[in-house]
């Protein structure tokens, strides 16, 4: 995803300078460059803002994932305690002997 909005930006801006360089040497009007360099600055600004709303999905995503597994170990773990615990209150001493006294 990112390599290819890089790859976008990058053919562009080569398609820019080759034009800009053609327009250049045939002494193209001013009015034609400043619009191609503006509509070239418009698609970068929309390619990074897509770029960067992406990325906060992604990263959105990620800490979601991340935040849920450590609640299903933090659970597993709560569980695992409470098992034991009630283990150690089931658990009576046996008696081996009984002495009395007469």
């Amino acid at each position: 995803m990112f390599n290819s909005t890089v790859s976008k930006t990058i053919k562009a801006s080569l398609l820019t300078a080759v034009i800009l360089g053609v327009s250049a040497t045939a002494q193209a009007d001013n009015s034609l460059i400043s619009d191609v360099a503006s509509n070239i600055e418009q698609n970068i600004s929309s390619q990074m803002q897509e770029m960067m709303s992406k990325a906060q999905t992604e990263l959105s995503l990620s800490i979601q994932s991340q935040m849920s597994e450590m609640m299903f170990d933090m659970d597993s773990e709560q569980e695992l305690a409470n098992k034991q615990g009630a283990a150690t209150l089931n658990e009576q001493p046996l008696v081996t002997t009984a002495v009395s006294k007469d």
